[in-house]
């Protein structure tokens, strides 16, 4: 409750503005920013509250370390990859001109715009919340797929005031092609944050590579586009969800067969 309540405060100037309320000023987009910090100061602030300066210490410790590179480089690359198939899925069967694609979306991508993005862009003003603070204790209670799902559900009605406003890129999109993204979304964070000893920082990157990815990588602009590349996500995590069980989304490993030999047998 406090994360929408500080949140949505806060964003009610720029709503006003998308509606031409009020002018804009650069007050207006000074609060939008602040606002969107609402996870994660209220996961620094429960903690705070809940474990002292122990628990902060160890929620920032995991705002930088991590285990398994291998899901780190999941992390960056999964979602650039599909959604360079989705693309060119739809290019295909659309019948696109990949030159119209190209002149349509002359966005450059660099270091600067991709730090941009991890600092103000979502990463590190949700991250610590939905992951480092709600994640940890919905775990302790249920599964981890129902887990993810309630974060899913959470993280979704935050952005809800979003799609009423003209002046955000949720305006134009569809809330329940949103929400159903987010919810296979949700899953994948919890997989790749539980399998990684709980780090904020794998999960700030893949928030980031998500961001970067939509905005470099023009699937919005074709009609099949976002519908392969939500085919393609729910395959993936129904494959996690098989291999990886609901309990945990970690794959464990099963206890290998000891040989035990004496003088007149082998027993397995």
């Amino acid at each position: 409750m406090f994360t929408l309540a500080f949140s949505w405060l806060l964003w009610i100037p720029s709503f006003m503005y998308g509606f031409g309320t009020i002018q804009y000023e650069d007050w207006v987009g000074g609060l939008r920013i602040l606002g969107t910090f609402g996870p994660t100061i209220a996961g620094f602030l429960l903690t705070y509250m809940e474990e002292r300066s122990l628990g902060v210490f160890d929620l920032l410790r995991r705002g930088w370390s991590f285990e398994k590179i291998h899901y780190l480089v999941v992390a960056i690359v999964l979602i650039p990859i599909l959604c360079f198939l989705s693309l060119g899925l739809a290019i295909i069967t659309e019948g696109i001109a990949i030159a119209e694609i190209v002149n349509l979306y002359r966005r450059e991508i660099n270091i600067p715009y991709i730090i941009t993005v991890f600092f103000i862009g979502g990463p590190l003003q949700e991250e610590f919340g939905w992951r480092g603070y709600a994640l940890d204790r919905l775990e302790s209670k249920y599964n981890a797929l129902s887990s993810s799902l309630i974060v899913g559900v959470l993280w979704s009605l935050w952005h809800l005031p979003s799609f009423f406003s003209p002046s955000t890129i949720q305006h134009e999109q569809s809330f329940f092609a949103f929400l159903t993204s987010v919810l296979l979304l949700s899953i994948l964070f919890t997989w790749l944050y539980n399998n990684t000893g709980r780090s904020i920082l794998v999960v700030m990157l893949f928030h980031t590579s998500i961001n970067v990815s939509y905005w470099f990588i023009p699937i919005n602009s074709t009609f099949t586009g976002p519908i392969y590349y939500t085919i393609m996500l729910g395959i993936i995590v129904i494959l996690i969800i098989i291999f990886y069980g609901s309990n945990e989304l970690i794959r464990t490993k099963k206890p290998k067969i000891k040989k035990i030999e004496d003088e007149n047998s082998i027993i397995l």
